[in-house]
């Protein structure tokens, strides 16, 4: 199944018919497509309440792409709030949960910096990143072209099936 979805469910004016409020945007959107990425996640783990909000303005059978928080990918500006990972995994993996318990979590999306790139370090940090998340779907976007060079493309590829990671790829061009 093909799900047709933008990044983001405020950002794109041309969606909603003159007058739309901001905090109708989501409702509207929701009534003409089945999946959105949520984007605020990656700049801040986001409170419960928000994710409860997002969850009871949707229909049933919708569907989030949940970014992962910035710091959790490497992306992060200025301090992480989180005295280790392991607790901002922990913080994050509950901001998540309303998601999950109504059955509206597609994924959660690791989107890696341009600077992130094919070495055993990163593999073991994806390997961290992965036994964190359990069993919760996670998608992996990779936007260092060093992971599909001609020396490592069908390992990357092995890897991601091996490790259970959804294969999302981004045009950069």
């Amino acid at each position: 199944m093909i799900y047709i979805g933008v990044t983001g469910w405020g950002d794109h004016h041309s969606l909603y018919r003159y007058g739309v409020s901001q905090r109708d945007k989501l409702k509207e959107y929701g009534a003409h497509f089945p999946i959105v990425e949520v984007d605020a996640s990656f700049y801040a783990v986001q409170p419960k309440r928000n994710s409860e909000k997002w969850v009871s303005e949707t229909p049933a059978n919708f569907q989030f792409v949940v970014k992962a928080y910035q710091g959790m990918t490497g992306h992060q500006r200025g301090e992480i709030p989180f005295s280790n990972k392991k607790e901002m995994f922990m913080a994050f993996r509950d901001s998540i949960e309303p998601f999950q318990r109504a059955g509206k979590l597609a994924m959660v999306l690791f989107q890696f910096p341009p600077w992130f790139d094919c070495t055993r370090q990163h593999v073991d940090y994806l390997r961290f990143c992965k036994a964190e998340m359990g069993d919760i779907p996670v998608a992996l976007e990779f936007r260092h072209q060093s992971w599909y060079s001609t020396v490592f493309r069908e390992q990357t590829l092995q890897f991601i099936k091996n490790e259970k990671w959804i294969h999302t790829v981004c045009d950069l061009y």
